[in-house]
């Protein structure tokens, strides 16, 4: 069987290697670095089955590499989790130039991280097929 892609974009080499360390038993994981690399390897014709996207990057942050898949017809419906440093997880959701579908708080739990990607890829997507 074919597994499921991830694209995970974290400027945080340890932070990459958790989640490959975690998710690359039962998926397919490409890493980037920041949102221009994971820019790059979209438009090679590479399309993720879902994105983890860290959204405090040098180079092209995560915002903007959001607003980018989200106006882009071909990954506009592909389910997207966020990781972030701040807080304030309600704030940033206002802040985001569109919806998301997780958003977790570093440090986070890989288990129940783990457990949401098993979700949007296989059970349901809430954002993505309601919104778009």
């Amino acid at each position: 069987m074919h597994k499921k892609t991830i694209l995970i974009v974290d400027d945080e080499p340890t932070i990459l290697k958790l989640l490959e360390f975690v998710l690359a038993k039962d998926y397919s994981t490409v890493l980037k670095s920041n949102g221009y690399e994971a820019i790059q390897w979209l438009e090679e014709s590479n399309k993720p089955d879902l994105i983890i996207l860290d959204i405090n990057m040098p180079y092209f942050n995560g915002p903007e590499f959001l607003k980018s898949i989200k106006i882009s017809g071909i990954f506009s419906k592909i389910p997207v989790i966020v990781l972030t440093g701040t807080s304030d997880t309600k704030m940033l959701e206002t802040q985001l130039p569109f919806p998301v579908n997780e958003i977790f708080q570093k440090p986070f739990n890989p288990t129940k991280l783990k457990d949401a990607v098993r979700y949007l890829l296989f059970e349901h997507t809430k954002i993505t097929a309601s919104e778009n």
